[in-house]
């Protein structure tokens, strides 16, 4: 290989760790379900192209097994064992370690008594010496080595051997830069019954190769996969797999959005010509299934969902296809991305609860889920599937596959939750969550609603109601704040109770309740500090004109709600304006002052604040 290679391979594996760095940015996340990219096919990598129960065998590759002993094959591979990795030990090509080697290899082949397998080893041996050369910057080494192990695999018969050589034959490939003849070597190796490659080795040697998507030299050699339909559906795959834009800002990762986009636009026509053109290799067995969900892919990556619904409903009702995750995700994603919405129902649940899903799978189904429900309106299930998603997400928190950004995969987990917290907080009715801990009270996380349904009972003033869920689910500082609460709250309706005296207890209510901000009516139990950010209804350009209008107007109502000053503030107003010129007037209206004072910038409200100032000051002058 190469100098000048080398380096582009290590900028490569520079830029790959830059990408994970800048990927792990801020999680944005919210009504991911209304955006085109959410709906795209799942990417797929290596390990989604392996076949179940692959048998491998475990044997010493050549020259790796005991070298004791004065013969001269354990001598030779005494010598082989000896070479030494150029990262750790850098020698000149032909240096001492292969030189020593090659003189063991001369005299083990002028051995009379080889068997056949020994003499097999010697010549894998002499083909690996070559190649250990050649990675150390030389061409003509690698060359070299590959013609040996292309002669080697015509004669060799011992299994474990031939299959090494494989796997030597590819790394060869890959280091002299041929992406595609090292590829289907790896793969075939992968789900060939009897290979002595380990199946990490081999998923290992996929990932350097193809990277995520493969490059422009899988799009460029594209044609050359349809010898096979296993080769044919791994390229498209790859070269169909969709990309992420994280919300990162950065001139590489601008860069490389250009980039993609012309890309796309150079490769779908291209996958379109190559499956009609090879129709006849993917219809014959087993390309059937493959065809129909290739050709579904290309169609949702070309951005034409008809396309890809009348693939899918010219696929007879019994095809074994229809229970496949990928077809189930890709007929969901035309329904919805067509508007459909309760078409997307049924394949979704069908991902669900396949056992086939993979964990990531039930994920997105669950989170299309919560989108077709809230587009139908149905909030109980919507509720159901997004305390599902939030329940497994705390689960497999420190997962990679859920970390933030997920730049390289089309399965979005929704990682901040802020639809679950907005569902909880705002847009589920109460009444909806008491049905639903009420069918539900078993479910896993449920504390959580029933936390959530005490703060909405506060809001609305219920504080007996609430304190008591409070005191089921053992919130002790929400109990005992909210009882005082209750028993300020009556107070004020107490019969009997002269004018002043009914002041005195709505300015010591309010009193309380400003000196509690956020333990009252906030829910601190869904929120860290990114509560202002999930609020953006006003500029969320993916809703329906009804829809954006109605979110602006939930999202306001939970603001002034759950704000503690504010609720505060407008008790004490009154009381101020009520006992006038008199030392309650005046407390109420400093503090109210106070309260308005302390509000949180994520109230807003600016005008209403001014306002309220300039009115107290005037009841606070002499």
């Amino acid at each position: 290989m190469s100098a000048s290679r080398r380096i582009l391979r290590s900028c490569g594996f520079l830029l790959l760790a830059l990408g994970l760095a800048w990927s792990c940015a801020f999680d944005g996340s919210l009504r991911e379900y209304l955006s085109a990219h959410f709906w795209l096919p799942f990417a797929k990598h290596p390990s989604n192209f392996e076949r179940p129960h692959v048998r491998r065998i475990i044997a010493p590759f050549a020259g790796m097994a005991v070298a004791d002993g004065a013969s001269p094959i354990a001598k030779l591979r005494a010598a082989y064992q000896a070479i030494t990795p150029e990262d750790f030990y850098p020698q000149e090509a032909g240096g001492s370690d292969i030189g020593s080697a090659r003189q063991a290899l001369a005299t083990a082949r002028a051995e009379y008594s080889l068997t056949q397998k020994q003499k097999e080893e010697i010549d894998l041996i002499d083909a690996k010496i070559d190649l250990r050369a050649g990675e150390r910057d030389d061409d003509e080494m690698l060359e070299n080595a590959k013609k040996k192990l292309e002669a080697f695999l015509k004669t060799a018969r011992a299994p474990e051997f031939r299959s090494e050589a494989r796997g030597w034959l590819a790394r060869a490939h890959y280091l002299l830069g041929d992406q595609t003849s090292a590829g289907k070597i790896y793969l075939d190796e992968l789900n060939r019954n009897g290979s002595n490659l380990s199946r990490e080795t081999l998923l290992n040697s996929l990932q350097m190769n193809y990277g995520y998507d493969g490059g422009k030299e899988l799009l460029d050699h594209l044609g050359e996969y349809f010898d096979t339909p296993e080769h044919a559906a791994f390229a498209i795959q790859l070269v169909t797999n969709p990309h992420w834009r994280d919300g990162a800002h950065h001139p590489a990762l601008e860069r490389e959005e250009r980039f993609e986009r012309r890309r796309q636009g150079q490769a779908y026509p291209r996958i379109k010509e190559l499956l009609e053109k090879h129709r006849n290799l993917l219809e014959s067995n087993p390309g059937a299934n493959i065809l129909a969900l290739l050709a579904m892919r290309t169609a949702l990556r070309m951005g034409d969902p008809p396309a890809a619904l009348k693939i899918a409903e010219a696929i007879p009702a019994n095809a074994a296809i229809r229970d496949d995750p990928d077809f189930n995700w890709m007929l969901a994603s035309v329904h919805f991305l067509s508007r459909e919405y309760a078409a997307s129902e049924q394949p979704l649940l069908a991902l669900f609860r396949s056992p086939r899903s993979s964990e990531s799978q039930k994920a997105a189904a669950a989170y299309g889920l919560c989108g077709v429900y809230w587009k139908e309106g149905n909030v109980a299930e919507q509720l159901r599937f997004a305390l599902w998603l939030h329940t497994e997400a705390v689960k497999n928190q420190s997962v990679d596959t859920l970390s933030p950004g997920l730049r390289n995969l089309s399965i979005y987990w929704a990682f901040s939750g802020w639809d679950f917290k907005l569902l909880l907080d705002a847009q589920a009715p109460t009444g909806t969550l008491q049905s639903f801990i009420g069918q539900n009270p078993t479910l896993p996380n449920i504390r959580l609603v029933k936390y959530s349904l005490a703060v909405r009972l506060t809001r609305e003033d219920r504080y007996q109601e609430a304190a008591d869920i409070y005191q089921s689910i053992q919130a002790n500082r929400r109990v005992s704040r909210i009882r005082q609460l209750a028993a300020l709250y009556q107070e004020i309706n107490r019969t009997g109770l002269t004018e002043p005296q009914r002041q005195e207890a709505k300015y010591k209510l309010a009193e309380f309740i400003g000196a509690n901000p956020n333990g009252i009516y906030y829910n601190d139990a869904l929120w860290g500090g990114y509560q202002r950010y999930a609020l953006q209804a006003a500029d969320d350009s993916r809703l329906t004109r009804a829809e954006r209008q109605s979110m602006i107007e939930t999202e306001r109502k939970l603001k002034d709600e759950q704000e503690e000053r504010w609720r505060a503030y407008l008790i004490l107003r009154e009381v101020a304006h009520d006992a006038g010129k008199t030392a309650l007037g005046r407390k109420a209206a400093t503090l109210a002052v106070h309260c308005l004072t302390g509000l949180s910038d994520r109230f807003e409200r600016q005008q209403e604040i001014r306002s309220g100032e300039k009115e107290l000051s005037l009841l606070l002058r002499p």
